[in-house]
Order: structure tokens, then sequence, then C-alpha cells
């Protein structure tokens, strides 16, 4: 074939970033039958069958071997927060821990249609 794709080094750190994505762009056009076909694996991942059996066996995992702890955790910055009326409010005590009390105000309407009246717990 006169259009194949070059052969990559033997050691991967002799070529560069861009000479790497020179290579894959190359394969990807040496093989224009496979562009835009799905992978066979989409194609079973969407059944309930094989998603049940990989969740089991990640779950016999996690049983086994416990929860891995290198698992990315995903923050995101939201704007603002919740309303502070919807916030519980705590006022403790240290010296009188019995006079401690935390006051829940209720945003819905009560059955009556009245405006709720705040609960306050000790």
């Amino acid at each position: 074939m006169a259009d194949e794709p070059p052969t990559p080094p033997a050691d991967a750190e002799d070529w560069t970033d861009e000479q790497w994505l020179e290579l894959l762009k190359a394969t990807d056009a040496a093989y224009p039958e496979h562009a835009g076909n799905p992978r066979i694996t989409t194609r079973w991942r969407d059944r309930p069958g094989p998603q049940l059996l990989g969740a089991a066996m990640l779950g016999l995992r996690d049983a086994i071997y416990g929860h891995p702890d290198d698992e990315p955790v995903v923050v995101v910055e939201a704007p603002g927060g919740p309303p502070d009326d919807d916030q519980p409010e705590v006022h403790l005590d240290p010296e009188y821990p019995e006079r401690s009390e935390v006051i829940v105000r209720r945003s819905q309407q009560s059955e009556e249609g009245n405006p709720p009246t705040p609960h306050t717990d000790s």
C-alpha cells in the first residue's frame, strides 16, 4: 500500500506530540471503512442485561477488595447557594446543652392554606 501510515518508533519518547497526532490522522485516513461506525461495545452497552452484569461485577469487586479510593471527585463551582430562609438555625449553648435549639422553617403552605409556623426543636 502506498498510503500506509508511518510506523511508530520503538521508544515512544522519541516522537513529539505533533508526530503522534499526525500518525493518528494518517491511521484514520488509511481505514475509511471504520470511520463513523459505532464500535460493537456501544451496541451491547445499551442493553439492560450487560448493564446489570457490569453493575454486579463492580459490586462484587467492592465487596471483595473494598471501594477504590482513587476514583476522581468532581467538584463544580455553582453560583450562589441555597436560599438562607430554608436553612435551619442552630443555637448551641455550651454551658447548658439542654438549652440548645434548632429552628427549621418550612416554606410550603400548610394543608389549610395558612402559612406555616416556625417549628422549634430542642
